[in-house]
């Protein structure tokens, strides 16, 4: 195991949130584990734990990928438990998939933003050791309350994390229901019901819409083709396959309400984009048309620089997607907080490599999203 400190990293050797962990360095404050001890597997015992899946309060149940190893696959199914939709497997999946730290960093992302409390795992008993430890490090970092529902002998790997960390056990259907049900959350509810999910994947006769005029400023060289991780071409639904799309107005004012194609449009980028990142630059490409060259260069007000290309006022739906990509770039670590915002790079919400722009591109097309000058392009043609 390796310790992570928990003080802040002095502002010239910002360090990136790992999901590393130590029993030397366990906060005793936080709420202590739950242990649900099912020792012979009864059906009951999970069907309670993922009956108290409540998003509305927080409180999230986890039913584990039966037999996963790999580090980033608890970190998946956790993104999962969200309604955050990994690319389905014919889709070539995005690079941070396979990198253990990054998907926690998501996790931990939505975890915060999303104001979870509550996470309730199903079948802990057959968690490795190392995602043990990437749990752990999450509850420290979030200081959510963890209830461990364990169906059957506990993992010598469990005992050893179990013997370092506040924990109580329950060892009955009934005190379990009452566990569950009890609403102990000091966090308020998220600004927006995000859980109101879209249909993943997305149907093909689901109306497609398109994307407010492309703004003429920051300047960027216009390019809506995308490649797969693999390189091979995308390609977008060819028009006599699609219905016509709808366009989307500006989002030009904070008072404008939010239409409902508006809100169907919230809801798929709530539902089929995993990453923050990506889902919050999807969410201003719908508002306001913004091709993915320009992303990186959207400022926000500062005191400083008051005019900024992103409106200070934004719909619940989009402002608590860009909450989440904050909270994701604080973990990478990328902003010194003791410089102006101007001069640490605080005002500008993207930062997009080559890569990052292509998945952005792919996730546009995931919530059946169009760029207006593309599909003008492929009426020409």
């Amino acid at each position: 195991m390796t310790s992570t400190p928990h003080s802040a990293a002095p502002d010239d050797t910002l360090q990136k949130w790992t999901p590393s962990w130590s029993p030397d360095h366990t906060d005793s404050g936080l709420p202590p584990i739950t242990l649900i001890t099912d020792t012979h597997d009864q059906p009951p015992y999970t069907t309670t734990a993922l009956a108290a899946h409540q998003p509305g309060l927080g409180r999230i149940a986890v039913h584990p990928t039966p037999l996963a190893t790999a580090p980033a696959y608890l970190a998946h199914d956790l993104i999962r438990a969200l309604g955050k939709h990994l690319p389905p497997p014919h889709i070539d999946p995005p690079w941070w998939t396979g990198n253990a730290d990054e998907s926690w960093r998501i996790a931990a992302a939505w975890t915060q933003a999303l104001n979870i409390s509550h996470y309730v795992i199903c079948r802990a008993h057959r968690i490795t050791g190392r995602h043990l430890e990437h749990l752990m490090a999450l509850r420290e970092l979030t200081r959510i309350r963890l209830t461990l529902v364990v169906s059957g002998p506990t993992s010598a790997a469990l005992a050893t994390i179990l013997n370092t960390v506040a924990h109580h056990q329950i060892d009955t259907l009934e005190d379990a229901r009452q566990h569950l049900n009890q609403d102990t959350s000091s966090r308020p509810p998220a600004s927006y019901p995000w859980w109101h999910s879209a249909p993943f994947p997305g149907p093909h006769d689901e109306p497609w819409y398109e994307l407010p005029p492309r703004p003429r400023h920051p300047a960027g060289t216009p390019d809506e083709i995308t490649t797969s991780s693999r390189g091979t071409p995308t390609r977008l639904h060819a028009t006599d396959s699609r219905p016509p799309a709808i366009a989307l107005p500006a989002h030009t004012h904070p008072d404008t309400p939010s239409g409902p194609h508006h809100e169907i449009v919230a809801q798929r980028i709530h539902t089929r984009i995993a990453h923050p990142i990506h889902a919050a630059a999807v969410a201003i490409r719908a508002l306001a048309g913004y091709g993915t060259d320009q992303l990186s260069q959207l400022t926000t007000a500062t005191p400083e620089h008051p005019r900024a290309d992103l409106p200070t006022e934004l719909p619940n739906w989009a402002r608590l997607l860009l909450d989440a990509a904050c909270i994701h770039t604080d973990l990478q670590a990328y902003i010194r907080h003791d410089l102006p915002a101007h001069l640490s790079g605080a005002d500008r919400p993207f930062r997009l490599g080559s890569w990052d722009r292509n998945d952005i591109a792919h996730a546009t097309e995931t919530c059946h999203l169009i760029a207006a000058r593309a599909r003008r392009a492929r009426q020409r043609s």
